[in-house]
């Protein structure tokens, strides 16, 4: 059966209350639940203490009046209102329209189903609308920590748009950025430089990507195609990545160490339910794997591990490359499938190199306590607190190979105080000792098992010594990169967006259940 729209009706003529209760039970018996007050005041007490769904409210009452009626309740609430006036002058119901209301209804012109249409019209607007605003604060909050710049631009390669951090060579703020050419931001000479080329590419329905430098700064740009609704190409819409660091790499080893290890998250999460450690310890000074911790909404955590084949300088640079493409991505896909695919279009048109790299993502919902995955040629596993082992992976091919690969998003999976997650590269399982028998993942269990009750990091220590020891040396052949989640019982602290976890008073136990 469904629940009853809870309506507050703000109406001093009890005539006219009457009239409107008697209205909506004609026109739907048991669609409304309402609750009615005479005095502004009285109805603000009752939406601070009650949930409704939507406000029908008089203009004229007994402590307030006029437009500034309106204004009251709804600087005071977010709930939707809809004005219910004898008033039939046209410039008091414009002027409560461009105030905020979702309508403007004159008493004695409004039948049972035009008011019960409206009701539900209205609902369902505002709806929308908060979504829709809490989408795109979420968009810019996330845009602005991208060490990246997002922008669009009209035919005429004019900025119409920017979001993100800038670029380090151009000292502007986003919207000083809006109005400037493409040539004249990036000082392109000519048509055939790389920043027009490009754009007039993407105009051309192309998507384009390239590597270019600009006054001493080298930039990792991707544009496509921007298209209105009946499919028309209005402009482009872009990314630009500034990686002159990465492209000095190629010269200077500690150079690409010292950035590698930036990327790489420099402190360990902390999420109600659940405890995490991760650790890369690549081969030689720069590695082709790499994880990282991505912010969602809603209380979740997108974790990220990517396994570049090979290790050294090129992979390390691809490596940089993948960790800011799906960074990206996550600021346009709400859930870790998502997140792969928009970064996997940015690689497979990232030139004709044809980089690829296997990929596991998993998202952690702090409200739940369930994880949901998507993987890209790449496992992890769930080992249950009796020690049993479930492989978690879906069928797809590394990212980088097809632009059209869609990535499946598993089914929620609850995990019990004690489950662990490991997410490993090749490089823990492919550890060889000199009569080429492989470490394995009988050993990496075995390993977990034994120090299920340490903290993840030690637990990702340990799994590192352990290869070590078995290969009989302090530096092995591939890059090793472990991330070790662990489900957990902490005590509920909101920071932000994110529930986060506070430690525990010694001894205390809660139970999930």
């Amino acid at each position: 059966m469904t629940t009853p729209l809870r309506v507050l009706l703000i109406e001093d003529n009890l005539d006219d209350v009457v009239l409107v209760r008697q209205t909506l039970r004609d026109a739907a018996p048991a669609d409304f639940e309402i609750e009615s007050t005479t005095r502004l005041e009285d109805g603000l007490k009752l939406l601070r203490e009650q949930h409704f769904d939507i406000a029908l409210l008089d203009l004229t009452l007994p402590d307030s009046y006029g437009i500034e009626t309106f204004d009251r309740l709804h600087s005071q609430s977010d709930v939707p209102v809809v004005v219910l006036s004898g008033n039939t002058n046209d410039e008091v119901a414009l002027e409560a329209l461009e105030h905020g209301a979702q309508d403007y209804l004159v008493k004695g012109t409004v039948s049972g189903d035009l008011l019960v249409r409206m009701l539900r019209y209205s609902i369902t607007r505002h709806r929308l609308m908060s979504e829709l605003q809490e989408s795109e604060q979420r968009f810019r909050v996330l845009s602005e920590q991208l060490p990246a710049l997002l922008w669009t631009t009209d035919r005429e390669l004019q900025f119409t748009s920017s979001r993100g951090r800038g670029l380090p060579s151009q000292q502007l703020a986003p919207d000083q950025i809006v109005g400037q050419t493409v040539a004249e931001f990036f000082n392109a000479r000519g048509p055939t430089s790389p920043p027009i080329a490009l754009h007039e590419g993407a105009l051309n329905g192309e998507s384009q990507s390239a590597r270019f430098d600009s006054e001493g700064h080298w930039y990792h740009a991707h544009v496509e195609p921007l298209k209105n609704a009946v499919g028309e190409i209005i402009g482009t819409i872009g990314v630009a990545v500034d990686v002159t660091g990465e492209y000095k790499l190629q010269r200077d080893v500690e150079a690409a160490h010292r950035i590698q290890q930036h990327l790489l998250p420099s402190a360990e999460p902390r999420i109600r339910g659940f405890e995490i450690g991760g650790a890369c310890h690549p081969a030689e000074r720069c590695s082709g794997d790499f994880f990282d911790y991505i912010p969602l909404s809603r209380g979740r955590l997108a974790v990220v591990l990517a396994d570049v084949s090979g290790h050294g300088f090129g992979p390390a640079i691809l490596a940089a490359t993948i960790r800011s493409y799906l960074r990206t991505a996550a600021v346009l896909g709400n859930q870790v499938h998502e997140m792969l695919a928009l970064g996997n279009r940015l690689l497979v048109n990232d030139g004709d190199a044809n980089p690829f790299a296997s990929a596991f993502t998993v998202s952690l919902d702090s409200k739940s306590r369930s994880i949901q995955f998507s993987s890209a040629g790449h496992p992890a596993h769930l080992i249950r607190r009796d020690g049993s082992v479930e492989k978690l992976e879906t069928p797809c091919v590394p990212i980088g190979v097809r632009d059209d690969e869609v990535f499946p998003l598993s089914r929620p999976i609850a995990l019990d105080r004690g489950d662990i997650l490991i997410i490993a590269s090749d490089g823990v399982f492919e550890t060889r000792r000199a009569d080429k028998e492989f470490f394995g993942l009988d050993r990496t269990v075995a390993i977990v098992n034994k120090y299920r009750n340490h903290p993840p990091s030690d637990i990702v220590d340990r799994v590192h010594r352990a290869a070590c020891d078995f290969a009989g040396t302090k530096h092995l052949n591939d890059d090793l990169t472990v991330v070790v989640i662990k489900a957990v019982t902490r005590r509920r602290q909101p920071i932000g967006n994110l529930e986060l976890a506070g430690d525990e008073t010694a001894g205390d136990t809660v139970n999930w259940d």
